[in-house]
């Protein structure tokens, strides 16, 4: 039998498991990102200063070590095993440590639009007696978003590409059950190119999907 058509339903178990751990990174990341970057824009200095050495320290360490250090070095001195379960913990620490190196590289995504909005804009809220918190929220974040769609939607399509590094530490996700198939059936060049094909067709219709919001929204690409 065709060795595809034989293991499509693994592979397909595999690229559900890609598509929730790529959901809930590119959800956390931006929530992340966005605290991250305001605490990065604070006057307060001990906040910037935590912002400023989370980013620095997931954007210049690869994604890899990372969770090879959360996922498999942590439980060697901290019991957390017994404290988020055996086998729970390792998927929750591969989910928290993907989210938290997009999210720096998304951080500083929110920052540069928050920036990017004309100084005047905040002024004018000031002179209208709001707040810093309502002037960020009905002023300067809305129109940074529109400008952050298209950066916010590559780093989602790495994000997606970025779960492959969840195979080496154990993550059953589409790689690690492609790498099982191939084992048992020696088919690595027909598995690796329906492999490829699968995540072509994720990040096309992410792209696909930006777009469309890109023109609902009419995004100044200026």
């Amino acid at each position: 039998m065709d060795p595809i058509r034989q293991n499509l339903p693994v592979l397909l178990d595999g690229l559900r498991l890609t598509i929730q751990y790529s959901v809930v990174a590119i959800i956390l990341m931006v929530v992340i990102g966005l605290i991250a970057a305001l605490m990065r824009l604070s006057t307060v200095a001990p906040l910037r200063w935590i912002a400023t050495a989370y980013v620095e320290i997931f954007r210049s360490t690869p994604l890899l070590v990372q969770l090879f250090f959360i996922v498999l070095g942590l439980p060697a001195i901290l019991p957390v095993n017994q404290w988020f379960g055996q086998l729970t913990y390792p998927i929750l620490a591969a989910a928290i440590t993907l989210s938290l190196n997009e999210g720096a590289y998304v951080t500083e995504i929110i920052r540069a639009g928050i920036l990017g909005v004309d100084r005047g804009q905040k002024e004018a809220a000031q002179s209208i007696a709001m707040n810093g918190f309502q002037t960020m929220r009905y002023i300067v974040l809305p129109q940074a978003f529109k400008r952050m769609i298209p950066p916010l939607v590559n780093q989602a399509a790495q994000t997606i590409k970025d779960t492959s590094l969840l195979a080496p530490v154990g993550i059953a996700e589409l790689v690690y059950k492609g790498e099982i198939v191939i084992a048992e059936t020696f088919a690595s060049f027909a598995i690796w190119g329906l492999i490829a094909a699968l995540y072509f067709v994720l990040i096309f219709s992410l792209s696909k999907f930006a777009s469309y919001l890109e023109r609902r929204l009419q995004v100044d690409k200026r």
